[in-house]
């Protein structure tokens, strides 16, 4: 049997209950996963930008955050020779904010499922089959 390739997935959500139910579905959708994670769009930057960490598969990040929000997050990322090929899908309760964020380069927006089981099938689709990964960091 073929093993998969480790993904690495960073998500930026300033509520702890999201980001552990987010990690608890990933570890479920996709078999051979690593997962990083930032408080905000100012930690997000920090961590993304720093020399010792290998830029990720994917980034899925929350729209409203403090200090910085996701959009705004977004942009410094698309405007980042390091970042800026980096697959970026919002993540966020209101599908509000899409038109801005396809507009800013986001390749994805997604509404937050209701339920956990929901989370667990819309992350296994995109991480098995309906979208297209960046050329890839991990192994």
């Amino acid at each position: 049997m073929e093993q998969k390739k480790t993904i690495t997935i960073f998500l930026t959500d300033d509520d702890p209950d999201e980001r552990f139910l987010f990690e608890e579905a990933l570890s479920l959708a996709y078999e051979s996963v690593r997962y990083l994670f930032a408080f905000d769009g100012v930690d997000a930057l920090e961590k993304l930008q720093s020399s010792e960490m290998l830029p990720p598969d994917l980034i899925f990040l929350d729209v409203n955050m403090p200090r910085m929000n996701g959009i705004d997050c977004l942009k410094q990322i698309k405007s980042s020779e390091k970042l800026k090929s980096i697959p970026v899908i919002m993540y966020s309760t209101s599908s509000y904010y899409q038109p801005e964020c396809i507009a800013h380069g986001a390749s994805h927006y997604l509404e937050k499922p209701n339920d956990f089981s929901q989370l667990c099938d819309t992350l296994k689709f995109i991480l098995t089959e309906g979208f297209p990964l960046s050329k890839g960091y991990s192994s």
